[in-house]
């Protein structure tokens, strides 16, 4: 459970070519945080912002980056993390839960949304986070639907029916196969994880590498990492995409859309479960110290 009182924060600010129709500028978010920071006499400590930056792409977002780094730091102090507004900082539920409850709630760090009106350092809060974003999953459930029966019978054909191509893989004559220098990466990243290896430890090993041209990743990769952070890390780990289960239009589908073979596995079945398990336990292992 995060901390009941919250003293020391940091806002983010994030503005895409959407957003800037959305009255949402940097400057009119910037205001409203910290206005509501007076209203609560909150010590706003930092603000970072990420401009015309999408909010589907967190490698992109130094800030973003910079910000759960900052955090995440017990020596900072920082007590919550407040937005205008939720999609600021992500747009799809499922990926804001995953930064709550992997980076934020393990370090005693609340999430709070001004014009939302809730801090995720109550269960009220949580809960209304969480209704908030089943009504906008429904709504774009809605408009997916619409289009998903064209997309279904071209994955049905083995052919690729959309969507961003997972790190690890690429597009070659309409199906998606492995990408040898990537999944190298990934390999490693499981392999250190499993050894013990924190996600800090191994973005800064990572990045570290990349900076010191110590890999090839450059030469034939087709995702360019500008910089590895705790939270790629923590998706790759959690992606059960690399087990060989086809990713469609953000839904797990296995053996409906494609057959295992459509997309090869770069992770076993066994080592992905072993990394859930083991972050499952060191979840745990967190919170049985805070109590």
């Amino acid at each position: 459970m995060v901390k009941a009182s919250i003293k020391k924060v940091v806002g983010y600010v994030r503005v895409s070519s959407e957003g800037q129709k959305e009255n949402t500028s940097i400057q009119e978010q910037l205001k409203r945080i910290s206005a509501y920071c007076v209203s609560q006499n909150w010590q706003l400590v930092k603000t970072f912002c990420d401009e015309a930056k999408s909010a589907s792409c967190t490698d992109e977002r130094q800030e973003y980056n910079a910000m759960v780094e900052y955090v995440c730091d017990k020596t900072n102090g920082i007590d919550a993390i407040i937005v205008f507004k939720s999609d600021r900082i992500h747009r799809h539920l499922k990926n804001l839960l995953i930064m709550i409850e992997d980076e934020l709630e393990p370090n005693d760090i609340a999430f709070v949304s001004v014009s939302e009106n809730f801090d995720t350092a109550s269960p009220q809060g949580m809960l209304t986070l969480q209704m908030l974003g089943s009504f906008a999953e429904f709504e774009r459930n809605l408009i997916n639907e619409r289009t998903r029966s064209g997309r279904m019978v071209t994955a049905k054909s083995g052919k690729y029916a959309g969507g961003k191509i997972p790190y690890g893989y690429m597009l070659q004559d309409e199906q998606i196969v492995v990408n040898e220098v990537e999944a190298h990466i990934i390999k490693q990243i499981y392999r250190m994880y499993l050894e013990g290896k924190s996600y800090a430890y191994i973005a800064e090993l990572l990045n570290r590498l990349q900076n010191n041209d110590l890999d090839d990743s450059g030469c034939s990769s087709q995702h360019k990492v500008k910089q590895w952070s705790r939270t790629s890390i923590c998706y790759m780990l959690r992606n059960s995409t690399y087990t060989g289960i086809y990713s469609y239009n953000g839904r797990k589908e296995k053996n409906n859309l494609q057959s295992k073979t459509a997309i090869p596995a770069i992770i076993s079945k066994q080592q992905f479960n072993k990394v859930q398990r083991m972050r499952i336990d060191k979840k745990a292992t967190t919170y049985g110290k805070e109590l």
